[in-house]
């Protein structure tokens, strides 16, 4: 089995521009063939995808509501000495025209920018395991769906959450 990952800065560089370059172009079949069948995907606003068709369907997922959608490498990529990986840090932006399913946001006609990175691991020479991790909160504010910061509305939240927390503590087991 080659495990092998993108490890020349030329390989590095071309890898990433087919990786970002079909996803941003909607060209799913292209995007696919740089997956692994057993790929998994996992991101902080869902259960993990595993395999194929639901790694698929969920990068799709993040694209729809955001036709004008691109996501951007932000400075170079890191590559792992002791395993067959890659990272890079990414800008993702675009307008938020449809609906964000899950969890059912409305659209809001808002341009919504999202810094994040992204590790990816290889086997076969195809991204099997890919990790993003972003701000969820920072989207949920983005899309409305999230008190402003320092809003009179986000001082509330806490003291919701303490009556909460306490009726709880205090309900039978």
């Amino acid at each position: 089995m080659d495990d092998q990952a993108p490890r020349s800065p030329e390989d590095v560089r071309k890898f990433f521009a087919a990786w970002l370059d079909s996803a941003n172009a909607g060209d799913w079949e292209a995007f696919a063939r740089l997956m692994h069948p057993e790929i998994v995907l996992r991101e902080p606003m869902g259960p993990a995808a595993h395999g194929h068709a639901a790694a698929l369907r969920r990068a799709k997922e993040q694209y729809e509501p955001f036709p004008d959608g691109r996501a951007e490498m932000v400075g170079e990529p890191f590559v792992a000495v002791d395993e067959p990986a890659l990272a890079y840090q990414w800008r993702f932006t675009g307008t938020h025209l449809h609906r964000i399913d899950p969890p059912g946001f409305a659209p809001t006609g808002r341009v919504v920018s999202v810094p994040g990175t992204s590790v990816l691991r290889f086997r076969d020479q195809q991204v099997a395991d890919v990790r993003l991790f972003f701000d969820t909160t920072d989207v949920a504010r983005q899309v409305l769906a999230a008190p402003a910061q320092g809003s009179a509305l986000e001082r509330v939240i806490p003291v919701v959450q303490r009556l909460r927390a306490r009726a709880r503590r205090r309900a039978p087991a």
